[in-house]
């Protein structure tokens, strides 16, 4: 499985329980993850993957600088549509293009610092971050929606779901 067909994949478990769970259910707060939604996971997740799509053609990406759209977070059916059109992109793209990744870790001045980095990188690093927010919707969904019955593998590493196998056998 290359690189973009593991993205989908992931992707796909986002797009499943967009299309399977009640609005109010997906903007409720939540205890368990600290008053965050499922949505609020699910928007910083695919605004992620926006900000690579939008600026990493301009040869920098800064993930600082993404929009935050509330109806994302509030409303399955716009987050199921911003996630279709990643879904859509995510395919096109020329993965060995060189990158310059913008981050600031100075909340009080916001000096930026910039390094180098990769379209490839780029996309390893937010399947990381995917299956680590999916981990944690997870658990919300557990608590707010135990009947959801989630796909095989949800929010669970390869490595992890290969070690499972081999401890099993």
């Amino acid at each position: 499985m290359n690189l973009i067909e593991a993205t989908l994949s992931k992707l796909y478990n986002i797009q499943y329980y967009l299309q399977n769970l009640d609005p109010g259910i997906y903007k409720a707060p939540l205890g368990i993850l600290s008053d965050a939604s499922i949505g609020e996971h699910t928007r910083h997740i695919l605004e992620f993957y926006q900000c690579l799509l939008d600026q990493g053609h301009r040869g920098c990406v800064n993930y600082d600088l993404r929009v935050r759209n509330r109806l994302i977070q509030e409303d399955p059916k716009e987050a199921d549509r911003s996630l279709s059109a990643i879904i859509e992109k995510l395919p096109l793209l020329v993965t060995d293009q060189k990158l310059r990744l913008e981050i600031c870790y100075d909340q009080d001045q916001g000096e930026t610092l910039s390094v180098e980095t990769s379209l490839e990188r780029e996309l390893v690093y937010n399947l990381e971050h995917v299956i680590h927010h999916l981990a944690i919707i997870k658990i919300g969904l557990s608590v707010i929606a135990p009947e959801m019955m989630l796909p095989d593998g949800f929010g669970v590493a390869p490595s992890t779901m290969r070690f499972r196998k081999e401890c099993a056998q």
